[in-house]
């Protein structure tokens, strides 16, 4: 509900306030290297040619300027230490207090006009600050400012991820997405890009805008906010030395032309005396009769065009009376006097420059981009409106029970077999309910099929970091490329994923994005399940008889096969001297019953091993041998603790042990491909020790080739991988992996080998062959025999230049290409980092990207890879 409150005031607001955060932004950029582009387009103006003479002392320069203007007040003079700076004089425009900027030659006194690239800047500045319009415009740049701060936070709420870790859901434009789920994902990561860019200028921005929130932040920096320079409320004597030229009785308004000769002569030497290695000062002149001149200066060493330092001077006198150094600041004073180069970006250097450019030049863009979605949003609820049937019930006939009847369309995405089958048991569910449900893999649902769906369930895992199963890959890319209008359809949404990895459900969120931008309607959030949670399917079970006015009854009664015990009959390291870790060829003995196939996968619950158990208990008052009741079985603390993840600590003293210990998760089992057949008589592993970043072995890992002992009785199940399984027909067979992938490889040859189908082809990496050929002599005996028609090894460091599967794959493309036109399947089995995406990229290379989508619709490309 929040989210939908905070979704409705992002957009209505930026829609609303966004044509005037455009124009502030785009003027803003115009005006971020004002000064420099000014000066370059206003040769002889606001440059002059250097001479051998020294400029005109200042009193002279402001007497000259007084006799070619003396109608005009003299509001600031701008003397630059540069010798082929022109100096700046601000003429006053009537009595008020705004002028206009003129620019004089230092050396002779002469008038050299205003700069035509000046005026037309400063017209953007009015633009940019209040639309040209004073008091209104300021007003509306204001506000819309003050919504910047919302627009900006609201969107950060907006998106943000479920893994703010992930740098990619924070930065990554998708370029393949069209329409509405691109302009959606740009929006959003540019937003994210600019966000403190955005809200450093309007924090400043608003300073100009509001009174309030200038003291606000003088308050905040703890600096006494100084009283703005106002011309007297009060006629005053007029001009020393030019009564009467102005008629008695009208108000003496501030003008350096009013102070005397040898008092501006004053004024300056005593400034230079103080101040001699100053770069740029700003003369202004006292806001009184007889008051103090004010000189705003740089010097050589500031750190931006805007660290100011000040001071007042008497006339008459030429003594110092106040004096406020930029360095001498403390923070709070130095960031409010640098407010302007904060807002544009230089109290950062070159660098903020340009940061603050790219980010203004972004407003545009967010008002068209946001303009683009909201009118494609109110496309489809139109549609939607439109497709809505007018309602024949009675009134009071519940309008569930129409949606059960109409028959639900059931699609699925798997990869290891666990989405299809909850697909089938959802069908189940829903059949058992009276509601016609219709279930395809989302290959073979095509454009026509699901336009006319009206009501659907996605139940989708995610292959991989974020990616679609195999079978899905045509429907993800070609698909969900496409823009489809959807408005009739409802949807609900089970997604399957790991946590572990960065892009959890990564395939499901993207699926259910793409479906509610095409019009589609979720019934529901998606439920995401993580590895396999039973609660997220009683929450689908209980979501889906909400949504259908049915009660659903499951027809899941088990998970499958159950964990047995296996016993560990043979280890031996398949690599020694190898430059990588250890490799184990891994032997069990099968439980009575037991079986599987060529594709399956192995889940083993590891264990810690009795040393890790008493060093963890070491120095705690419990032993090991100590016995306690965990869910209802009666066992020793030792043996619970071994198969529970360890916290920091051991139990302290006195503490309800059994409450303790039901609060520990117990270890998470591990996955591995199967090597052999049953036809072997054993199931066999390849496994491979991995380490922790302290030294220590993994936990899977360490427990099969190092923790169980030979004879050792491991707990494991078999779970089917249909989508790894291989062809029934004796079409050729193109095996592709790297290190322990070897595993599901080999056992896909025995099989096949022992059915006959010889067409097979290996293609198999690793790092040299004198220590990493695994299952040499195995693979060596089946090509003798003929049960594999071609065996290429390649081992990456066995000459200089490294060469992989990948590279192999590409130099075989022809012959590759040859034998998928003749029926072959590919499997490839091994690391998804690294191998897995460069022999994808190969393949596709070598047989057409799309004829590699088609295979994986077809079945005939399959992975199986971790």
């Amino acid at each position: 509900m929040m989210k939908r409150l905070w979704f409705q005031l992002h957009w209505f607001f930026g829609i609303t306030a966004g044509l005037v955060l455009a124009v502030v932004g785009l003027t803003g950029a115009l005006l971020s290297y004002y000064e420099e582009l000014t000066r370059a387009f206003s040769p002889g103006v606001m440059t002059v040619a250097v001479r051998d003479t020294a400029p005109l002392p200042i009193p002279e320069l402001v007497a000259r300027v007084h006799e070619a203007v003396p109608d005009r007040r003299i509001l600031l003079m701008t003397v630059m230490r540069a010798p082929d700076d022109a100096v700046g004089v601000r003429l006053s425009v009537g009595d008020g207090t705004r002028g206009e900027t003129y620019f004089v030659d230092p050396y002779t006194g002469q008038m050299l006009g205003r700069s035509q690239a000046d005026v037309v800047f400063r017209f953007i500045m009015d633009i940019h600050r209040f639309l040209t319009v004073e008091g209104p415009g300021r007003q509306i740049t204001g506000a819309a400012t003050l919504l910047l701060f919302l627009l900006a936070l609201s969107g950060l709420y907006l998106r943000w991820p479920r893994r703010i870790g992930n740098w990619r859901a924070w930065f990554h434009i998708d370029f393949k997405k069209r329409g509405r789920p691109f302009l959606w994902n740009l929006h959003a990561v540019i937003g994210t890009v600019v966000l403190v860019p955005y809200l450093l200028s309007a924090t400043t921005g608003l300073y100009w805008s509001y009174d309030w929130w200038r003291g606000m932040l003088f308050s905040m920096a703890g600096v006494p906010q100084p009283v703005r320079n106002k011309a007297p409320a009060q006629p005053k004597m007029a001009r020393k030395g030019d009564a009467g030229a102005k008629g008695e009785g009208k108000k003496a308004l501030p003008d350096l032309a009013s102070t005397p000769v040898d008092e501006m002569s004053t004024v300056w030497d005593s400034f230079t005396a103080r101040v001699p290695d100053y770069t740029k000062v700003y003369l202004r002149p006292s806001q009184t009769a007889g008051g103090q001149l004010q000189m705003t200066w740089l010097d050589k060493s500031v750190p931006h065009e805007r660290a100011f330092s000040r001071m007042d001077i008497d006339p008459a006198s030429g003594a110092i009376r106040n004096e406020d150094r930029y360095a001498q600041k403390t923070t709070g004073g130095q960031l409010m006097t640098s407010i302007y180069a904060l807002h544009r970006g230089s109290f950062f250097g070159q660098a903020g420059i340009i940061v603050m450019l790219l980010s203004s030049l972004m407003m545009p863009v967010f008002f068209v981009t946001g303009w683009m979605l909201y009118l494609d949003r109110r496309k489809k609820k139109r549609a939607l409106a439109a497709s809505r049937p007018a309602p024949a019930a009675p009134k009071n006939a519940p309008v569930v029970g129409s949606l059960a009847e109409e028959g639900v369309l059931i699609g699925y995405a798997s990869q290891s077999g666990v989405a299809e089958g909850l697909a089938w048991q959802t069908a189940g569910m829903l059949q058992g309910a009276g509601v016609p449900a219709q279930i395809q893999p989302l290959a073979r649902i095509g454009q026509a099929q699901l336009g006319a769906a009206k009501r659907a369930l996605f139940i989708v895992s995610t292959f991989g970091d974020g990616e679609p199963p195999d079978s899905a890959r045509r429907f993800s890319q070609q698909l969900m490329n496409q823009a489809m209008a959807l408005p009739a359809l409802r949807f609900a949404m089970l997604s399957l994923g790991d946590s572990h990895y960065d892009r959890f459900c990564g395939f499901g969120r993207k699926l259910d994005g793409w479906l509610r931008a095409q019009g589609g309607v979720a019934a529901f959030e998606p439920i995401e399940v993580d590895r396999g949670d039973p609660g997220a399917w009683a929450s689908w079970q209980e979501r889906l008889g909400e949504w259908l006015g049915r009660p659903l009854v499951s027809s899941k009664t088990d998970d499958g096969p159950h964990f047995q015990t296996w016993t560990l009959a043979e280890r031996e390291v398949l690599n020694p001297g190898s430059t990588g870790l250890p490799a184990y060829h891994l032997a069990f003995t099968p439980p009575q019953g037991a079986m599987w196939v060529a594709g399956d996968l192995v889940e083993v619950l590891p264990r810690h091993t009795a040393a890790r158990i008493d060093a963890f208990l070491a120095g705690s008052v419990w032993a090991a041998d100590v016995r306690v009741t965990v869910a209802g079985r009666e066992a020793m603390l030792g043996e619970v603790l071994r198969e529970r993840v360890l916290p920091d600590a051991a139990p302290p003293a006195g503490v309800d042990l059994q409450d303790w210990l039901e609060r520990l998760a117990p270890l998470p089992e591990r996955e591995y491909s199967i090597a052999s057949t049953p036809q072997e008589g054993k199931l066999m592993l390849l496994v491979r020790q991995t380490r922790n970043p302290d030294g220590t072995l993994g936990l899977g890992s360490g427990w099969l080739t190092d923790g169980a002992t030979l004879g050792e009785r491991v707990t494991m199940r078999v779970r089917p991988n249909p989508g790894f399984q291989g062809p029934a027909d004796a079409r050729g067979m193109i095996l592709i992996g790297n290190g322990t992938g070897l595993a599901g490889l080999r056992a896909h040859l025995s099989e096949r080998i022992a059915r006959g189908h010889v067409r097979n082809w290996l293609i198999f990496g690793e790092r040299q062959a004198s220590h990493d050929a695994f299952h040499d002599a195995t693979l060596r005996e089946w090509q003798a025999q003929g049960g594999i028609a071609r065996l290429d090894r390649v081992y990456s460091r066995d000459q200089a230049e490294r060469i992989y599967v990948q590279n192999y794959v590409r130099e075989a493309a022809q012959d590759i290409a040859q034998w998928v036109a003749d029926g072959a399947s590919i499997y490839v089995c091994g690391s998804l980092a690294g191998m897995a995406p460069a022999v994808d990229a190969a393949l596709a290379d070598a047989i057409g990207a799309d004829v590699l989508l088609d295979l994986s619709a077809q079945g005939r490309y399959c992975r199986d890879i971790y």
